[in-house]
């Protein structure tokens, strides 16, 4: 009865997420069908089966999360199944991986210590390590916390909870009341949390925030769109990119990232700029590579076949990663102003903003213009406010001057 396991991922990855299995004890399945869909900070992917057979034994369940190695399947043999040639398990492909949350440079979780305890005390604790390192930074005894994480896992809530209790008690939210609806906090949802989280945890973050007349930039796209109404759709956002990617060459530090373990600034010479999008599955950021050396209508097709492979779940493991920059714009929600989160280990994110017509002060008298706010969230440690303010200005004078951007493009 072979037993397959949680195959090498490739890309440093060493753990991932169970989020949904595809068959059943008792399914038969043959070689290649659909097994197992797995979560990583890099990307999901849909795992297929290695051989032919009869499903004995599934060894772990949706929402676990495990190391590379880990048996995840029996499968029987019967009289037409066969091990594959080689015998070897696979690897997961470059090219399998079909929807993420994740990004360039982020950190990989640690799998939980689950299974039967091999020592006493915090050692026996089903707890993730970045939980235990947490309660060791806090003083806390990680084994005298009360779980409430699933299959009794101790989580961040917990050792948060526990450190800033007077009597020692971790807060556990009530259940059951009414018109109450819980759900699991897993999956790419989770991965986006702790995402956050260590951002929060590891970047002093600034926000900056700069008032833009798009007026002029409304016009133009306006008429580029119904001048070619076969080309792709021209949004503001190819403008704001082509904007950005020209104040980044102007300041080199917003293009840098930290290496905390290097003790070095590392400034890129690539323009490699994510676009947060906004999925069924929660926030994904694909990269629009080398928008430096693309027209404006590239980028414009780049933007749409990205968020729609985003929303479809079909983007590639190389279409998250390597982002030096990152552009939120959530369009017409974009609300007044908002402090987007940096998306370490980038030193900063520019938060666009819904533009609307307000009334300004232009030669000394009153017009409506269509305006825009920009905010940018900068890492601390990296930038100076005034690069930062810097590097606003410009592409604020860049969205101001469409026309520059066109020729420029």
């Amino acid at each position: 009865m072979p037993d397959f396991k949680l195959p090498d991922l490739g890309e440093g990855v060493t753990e991932a997420e169970i989020d949904k299995w595809l068959v059943k004890e008792g399914d038969t399945l043959n070689e290649d069908d659909p097994l197992v869909e797995v979560i990583t900070d890099k990307a999901s992917a849909e795992i297929p089966s290695p051989y032919a057979g009869l499903v004995t034994k599934i060894h772990v369940q949706a929402g676990d999360v495990v190391p590379v190695g880990t048996v995840l399947v029996s499968i029987g043999e019967s009289s037409d199944s066969e091990r594959p040639a080689g015998g070897d398990r696979p690897s997961l492909s470059s090219d399998s991986p079909r929807d993420a949350a994740g990004s360039p440079a982020a950190s990989l979780r640690n799998s939980p210590e689950g299974g039967s305890p091999s020592s006493a005390g915090a050692e026996s604790v089903k707890a993730m390590p970045p939980v235990r390192k947490l309660a060791r930074e806090l003083g806390v005894d990680i084994s005298a916390i009360t779980p409430s994480g699933p299959d009794g896992r101790v989580t961040r809530e917990d050792v948060e909870a526990f450190a800033g209790d007077g009597d020692g008690e971790a807060f556990v939210a009530s259940v059951g009341s009414e018109g109450e609806r819980r759900e699991p906090y897993r999956g790419v949802r989770r991965l986006i949390g702790e995402r956050m989280s260590q951002a929060h945890r590891v970047v002093p973050p600034v926000t900056h925030v700069e008032e833009c007349d798009v007026t002029e930039l409304e016009a133009t796209r306006k008429m580029a769109n119904e001048r070619a109404p076969d080309e792709p759709r021209l949004t503001f956002l190819p403008f704001i990119i082509k904007a950005v990617v020209q104040g980044l060459k102007d300041h080199p530090a917003v293009n840098a990232s930290l290496d905390e373990r290097a003790g070095e600034i590392v400034y890129h010479g690539r323009y490699d700029i994510g676009v947060a999008v906004d999925t069924p599955a929660g926030l994904t950021v694909p990269v629009i590579k080398d928008a430096d050396q693309k027209r404006l209508r590239v980028i414009a097709s780049e933007i749409d076949r990205l968020a729609k492979a985003a929303r479809e779940g079909s983007l590639k493991a190389d279409e998250l990663r390597g982002g030096t920059f990152t552009v939120t714009s959530p369009g017409p929600f974009g609300g007044l102003m908002a402090t987007p989160i940096v998306f370490h280990p980038q030193s900063a994110i520019l938060g666009v903003h819904r533009a609307t017509d307000r009334p300004v002060v232009r030669n000394g008298q009153i017009v409506i213009r269509k305006m825009m706010n920009l905010s940018i969230t900068f890492d601390h440690r990296i930038l100076d406010g005034m690069t930062a303010a810097k590097f606003v200005l410009d592409v604020v004078n860049l969205l101001e001057h469409p026309a520059v951007i066109a020729l420029e493009a």
